[in-house]
């Protein structure tokens, strides 16, 4: 269960698309010259939709200074599993740095899945609930092509 009102639900998720879209876009850079560049850039693009439509449709702000604290629990650290796994720091490299960061993304993924379905039991509003359906849905989508790419490796 969530603690949460709808508001805060909704930051939360942005919050976390925003953090996803941050580490996506740096594996899109760091691996630009290996096919799973362009899998890293297609998912920091559907985050930056997601992000889209959470904050056009209700209006919730990118970000707001002094709450993120409050919300931590329900967030996903992928900087901090980035670190544990040497990922930034050049520990990795080749398809090892590949594996590793899509085994973060597999987490995030996995943590988004997770908290689009307890926002969607929590919200009483059905076109909230609706959204989070879909996004839930996308993210599927994602641990999906994931995935696929990981038995690739």
């Amino acid at each position: 269960m969530l603690d949460l009102n709808e508001m805060e639900i909704l930051q939360v998720a942005v919050v976390h698309e925003e953090r996803a879209r941050k580490y996506y876009e740096r594996q899109a850079s760091r691996h630009a010259n290996d096919p799973a560049g362009d899998l890293f850039a297609f998912l920091a693009g559907e985050e930056e939709g997601h992000i889209r439509k959470l904050s056009a449709k209700f209006g919730v702000p990118r970000f707001e200074a002094g709450w993120e604290e409050k919300y931590l629990p329900y967030l996903i650290d992928l900087e901090r599993l980035a670190w544990e796994e040497g990922v930034e720091v050049e520990a990795a490299s080749g398809v090892e740095a590949v594996r590793k960061g899509l085994l973060i993304a597999k987490k995030a993924e996995s943590h988004a899945i997770d908290f689009y379905s307890r926002a969607a039991g929590v919200v009483e509003d059905k076109n909230t609930k609706g959204l989070f359906a879909e996004l839930e849905g996308q993210e599927k989508i994602h641990l999906a092509k994931i995935e696929i790419y990981l038995k690739e490796l």
